[in-house]
């Protein structure tokens, strides 16, 4: 007998446009459920949750919405290693979270550049925090995650530029690094020291 994978479910055969979206509530709750168990999970049980979440972003047809759903229940849960625990799993999808992420900025910049004088980052800055660290660990070429990070490096919030910083020490360049020391001389203190300790620890 063969073994069926998550490859092998015909998701449209769920009888009606009704059913459909009730299987997707579904596993939205399941999903939420397993990365709350995940966040509080200890060693090897926590390994096996994040595999089981990754497996979820991989294969479902609505992974993009799933995504959004791990980063926002991140932010939301004021809870110590929430953050760095969305960025461990994103970054296991490699391209698919290169791609999400483009298309997350896209759609920032068509959304709300006419309301602001700049990108408006929304929803908030850790959404974006995760993001961009997410991209800079995720195994795909380092020209393309620097490139990414770059994008947002003109941000005149903050919070933003420190994770564009930290986002830029994770892909560990000699590119990247070169892009951290444009930083120096910035006007804030806080970034161009930020800019400074990732040189010299380097």
């Amino acid at each position: 007998m063969s073994t069926v994978t998550l490859n092998d479910i015909s998701w449209s055969a769920c009888g009606s446009d009704d059913a459909f979206a009730d299987d997707l509530m579904i596993e939205r709750s399941r999903f939420l459920s397993i990365l709350r168990r995940h966040i509080s999970a200890k060693g090897i049980e926590r390994s096996k949750l994040r595999d089981v979440l990754k497996s979820y972003l991989c294969f479902s047809p609505k992974a993009d919405q799933l995504i959004n759903d791990l980063i926002s229940a991140c932010v939301e849960m004021k809870v110590p290693g929430r953050l760095d625990a969305a960025i461990d799993i994103l970054s296991l999808l490699g391209t698919q979270i290169l791609r999400y992420a483009r298309n997350f900025l896209i759609n920032d910049i068509r959304n709300w550049n006419h309301l602001y004088p700049s990108r408006a980052y929304e929803p908030n800055d850790d959404y974006w925090y995760i993001l961009l660290r997410a991209v800079a660990r995720s195994k795909t070429p380092a020209g393309e995650r620097v490139k990414f990070v770059c994008m947002c490096k003109t941000a005149q919030n903050r919070h933003i530029l420190e994770a564009v910083l930290e986002a830029l020490s994770d892909i560990d360049t000699e590119v990247a690094y070169a892009e951290i020391k444009t930083f120096l001389g910035h006007p804030e203190p806080f970034i161009a020291d930020l800019a400074s300790k990732l040189v010299s620890n380097r």
